[in-house]
Formats: structure tokens, C-alpha cells, sequence
């Protein structure tokens, strides 16, 4: 079974929260707001390296392309790697998925390039944060091709994941969705890393075709959607409280970004 980095799904989460408690009553936050309140989501223990938006490329690096790409924050420590891209649109579509899923590609094959084999270690996981629900398509998108997506619509698939792993979980959430989501939702989680794969012998960046299968995909889907239900009716339960409280907490700051902004 894939072991999700502890800090990337507390990181989804919390961008979930964010998205579900940070927007002014109906209103869109402004996107340069937006931006910082996401990218401040990487101050977290584990993630020691960071960058944040208005930089160029990646920790000093460029792009395979040579194209002058900006991410709205990166963060990387031991056992994870996050590049984070945060939009406040009405709606998302895909190509706003195709864009930065190019960035992080382009980004990927030059520090592989670079450095095959420190690379093909690590583990580094694309975020898309969204203030706003998004539709089916861009959600098959990101699952269909590894881009974990925020918004306030659904838990994370990295954040179910994780949860369904600890021990405790079929105590509060059904035992049969836990496992289908952990079957099903397992192509979905990787890291880049699994998905293009570096061969350092030949200095070769692949994939492996038949990654995605649409039935699937729906399927997962569809399980996020109960699963969410089911983990907020949880808290719901067991500590009321919990959710509303950090919600708020990241709205604060979400207001903060704005007055700086």
C-alpha cells in the first residue's frame, strides 16, 4: 500500500478547509490573496525548503522547455516534495489542469535532467487549490493523471487515502468504501515519481500506459463523494467542533493575505 506523506494530506486538508471556511461569505477571494493564503499552507513541519509565488522555475532550477514558469508555491523536505498552484476562478476547466500539469513536467524532466538520481528518489505530489467547486471533467483529469485537487466541494483523495490507512478508521467511517477507495484510488496518489518514471542507466524520463481506466475513475468518484459524507458526518459526531474551528483559523488567515495583498 502507497504511504501518503503526513504532511501532504494534513496540507490537502487543510486546503479543503481553507476553500470551504476562506472565502468572504459568497464571494470569490481576490487571486492574489488566494495565492498567498495557499502558498502559506506549506509552512508545515517536514517541508524544511520552500518557495513561494513571483519566483521563476523551481529552487534555482528552470525548465526543460526553457520556459520562465512560476509556480504559487513549492515546498520539499525529507519525504515529500508539494508544487502548488491556487486558483479563485468561477470555474476551473481542463486546461487549467493540461497548464499546470505542463509546468510540473517541463519542471520535473530538467531537474531529472540535472540530477537523475536524487530525483528518482524522492516523492513530489502536483496540488491544485480551487476557492471554488469543480466539475466532473477537471476532477477525472486530476485523477486520471495524478494532480492532487483542493476544493470545498470533496475530502481529497490523498487525505481519504490516508485516513482509510490508519487503524481506526473502519471504527467511524464503512469498512467496504474504505477499501475500494484504497483499490481504486491508489494510481491516483502516486508521486510523480511512480507515474514518469527516470531511468538513470539510459537517462530516460517514461510512463507507463493504462495508468487511468474510466470506469474506474467514475467510480473513485463516486466514493469520494460518500466517503466525504460519511468522514464530515463523523467529526460531526465525535468532535463537533473540530472542523469549524480550523476552518476559521485558516480564514483568518485567508484575511490577512487579502489586507496584504
Amino acid at each position: 500500500m502507497i504511504a501518503i506523506p503526513r504532511q501532504l494530506a494534513a496540507l490537502a486538508a487543510d486546503a479543503f478547509l481553507l476553500a470551504r471556511f476562506g472565502p468572504p461569505g459568497s464571494d470569490r477571494p481576490e487571486g492574489r490573496a488566494w495565492e498567498r493564503a495557499a502558498s502559506g499552507l506549506l509552512l508545515r513541519p517536514g517541508l524544511s525548503r520552500r518557495q513561494h509565488a513571483g519566483v521563476l522555475g523551481l529552487f534555482g532550477r528552470s525548465s526543460a522547455s526553457g520556459t520562465r514558469h512560476e509556480l504559487d508555491g513549492a515546498g520539499e523536505g525529507f519525504e515529500a516534495g508539494v508544487w502548488l498552484e491556487a486558483k479563485a476562478r468561477q470555474s476551473l476547466d481542463k486546461t487549467d489542469v493540461a497548464t499546470f500539469l505542463f509546468k510540473c513536467l517541463d519542471l520535473y524532466a530538467h531537474a531529472g535532467h540535472d540530477d537523475p538520481t536524487a530525483v528518482a528518489s524522492g516523492r513530489w505530489w502536483p496540488v491544485l487549490v480551487s476557492s471554488e467547486p469543480v466539475s466532473e471533467s477537471v476532477r477525472r483529469s486530476c485523477a486520471g493523471w495524478g494532480v492532487v485537487l483542493c476544493d470545498p466541494a470533496v475530502v481529497p483523495l490523498v487525505t481519504l487515502f490516508d485516513t482509510a490507512s490508519q487503524p481506526p478508521a473502519d471504527m467511524y467511517l464503512p469498512e467496504v468504501r474504505l477499501s475500494e477507495l484504497v483499490r481504486l484510488a491508489k494510481r491516483s496518489v502516486e508521486p510523480m515519481q511512480a507515474r514518469w518514471r527516470i531511468d538513470t542507466d539510459r537517462h530516460e524520463l517514461s510512463m507507463r500506459l493504462g495508468r487511468a481506466d474510466p470506469r474506474e475513475i467514475g467510480d473513485l468518484l463516486y466514493l469520494q463523494d460518500e466517503l466525504t459524507s460519511d468522514l464530515l458526518d463523523a467529526f460531526d459526531k465525535h468532535a463537533p467542533d473540530y472542523l469549524s474551528r480550523r476552518g476559521l483559523a485558516l480564514a483568518d488567515r485567508m484575511k490577512a493575505a487579502a489586507i496584504s495583498a
